[in-house]
């Protein structure tokens, strides 16, 4: 029942408040000041799990955040599976 309703309003919702995310984050580089830190292992890989959602307009710090930190620990990001 979960699964048949119309998650648009969730995916409207998600993309706000990665807009607040990226007004927070330090750089594309690091989630905080202090350079990476077990900030961003914790942060990116909550965000990696956001990436197989369809939908989702990730803003352009936050992106490069994703991108940055998936080259270098040579994980791969979830998109090419969006549901």
């Amino acid at each position: 029942e979960a699964m048949a309703a119309d998650p648009t309003p969730l995916v409207e919702d998600l993309n706000a408040r990665l807009v607040e995310l990226d007004d927070m984050l330090y750089s594309e580089h690091y989630c905080s000041e202090g350079g990476f830190s077990l900030d961003d292992v914790d942060l990116w890989a909550r965000l990696r799990s956001i990436t197989i959602v369809s939908g989702v307009q990730w803003p352009t710090k936050l992106r490069s955040y994703m991108d940055n930190l998936s080259a270098l620990g040579d994980v791969p990001l979830y998109d090419e599976m969006a549901l």
